[in-house]
């Protein structure tokens, strides 16, 4: 297939973009930059097609016989809304009403990348595709909106649209700005580990979303929404438990119960039987195993990671350990 993903260079669109490319796939990419530099490192996609676009200002023109549409592109960091919240929300609303339209113009089928965090959180509950949205952030109501549309682009153009929610993934060349690729920073600096708040999250391993992806893409029926999740609940004390055995040569590790925003629902465990029952889908990494490997990779890609070693070497406390403030020139305080 000839697919077209957008936000190509972002963690999900990069990793994403290498999977289809070694299954055969023909892949276009399509994002804005490279500030987070991961093409030049290492990198095999120099050698597919790149459309430098602003989805929420540029014109659109994808290459004749595209036959779908991958939509990542968004402004993904739920804290940097907090601090920018007009600006998330315009930019991945814009963004998802420009290629829903230019593919329902098309009529190129389109799978809109969304979030769980549209579900917003609550203790001792385990969410499914069907309980309502209640988002507690900017970038989550930026999501509620984006599906929106593209429900209703379904619905007035008969646009093949579907919907998947992602959980909170890891792996290799995530930014270091989240609790895992940030902590991997710090113990390869040889600084303590920073465990901040006291949420429940779901976390799964890239490959295992990447998989989910493909196959929706593949044989998901139309006006779909698939939640791509583990349903396990894991607390950001035991992501600390889990990763000091590999920090050998960190110092202590140091826990603090504060959330460093009010943007986060209190506990985010996210059902993905809709997605195992269509495709018997299962992720494959355990978290043990999934770490490992991650820790590995940023061993092997040092360089990489302490690009951004200024904002995994603050604390959380103020906004500038966000590298997204960092691209967008936001004074960081």
């Amino acid at each position: 297939m000839n697919i077209v993903v957008t936000g190509a260079s972002g963690f999900v669109g990069f990793n994403l973009s290498h999977y289809l490319m070694q299954k055969g796939h023909q892949v276009t990419l399509l994002d804005q930059d490279d500030y987070c530099q991961r093409f030049v490192h290492r990198s095999s996609l120099h050698e597919l097609p790149y459309i430098k676009c602003n989805l929420a200002e540029d014109r659109l023109d994808l290459p004749p016989g595209t036959d779908y549409i991958i939509h990542l592109a968004a402004m993904p960091h739920v804290d940097y809304s907090y601090h920018q919240p007009s600006e998330v929300f315009r930019n991945n609303t814009l963004s998802t009403q420009a290629i829903l339209q230019y593919a329902a113009d098309h009529q190129i089928p389109l799978l809109l990348a969304s979030s769980v965090e549209v579900y917003g959180g609550e203790w001792g509950r385990v969410y499914h595709e069907s309980d309502p949205y209640c988002p507690v952030s900017p970038y989550s109501a930026s999501k509620v909106a984006c599906e929106t549309l593209a429900r209703s682009y379904a619905q007035c153009y008969q646009l093949p649209v579907n919907i998947f929610r992602l959980t909170n993934l890891y792996g290799p060349w995530q930014l270091p700005d989240r609790i895992i690729p940030r902590n991997f920073g710090r113990m390869l600096d040889g600084l303590p580990l920073d465990i901040q708040g006291s949420a429940v999250r779901d976390f799964l391993y890239i490959d295992d979303a990447l998989r989910a992806i493909e196959q929706i893409m593949l044989s998901g029926q139309y006006a779909q929404t698939y939640n791509i999740s583990t349903g396990i609940g894991t607390t950001m004390q035991e992501i600390g438990m889990l990763l000091e055995p590999l920090a050998r040569s960190a110092e202590a590790m140091e826990i603090r119960q504060q959330e460093p925003t009010q943007s986060r629902g209190s506990s985010l465990v996210v059902h993905s039987g809709k997605l195992r029952t269509a495709f018997g889908w299962y992720p494959q990494t355990t978290l043990e195993q999934g770490l490992e490997r991650t820790f590995q990779w940023y061993q092997e890609h040092a360089d990489w990671v302490r690009l951004f070693s200024r904002e995994y070497h603050t604390n959380r406390e103020s906004r500038s350990f966000i590298i997204d403030m960092a691209r967008y020139a936001v004074p960081a305080v």
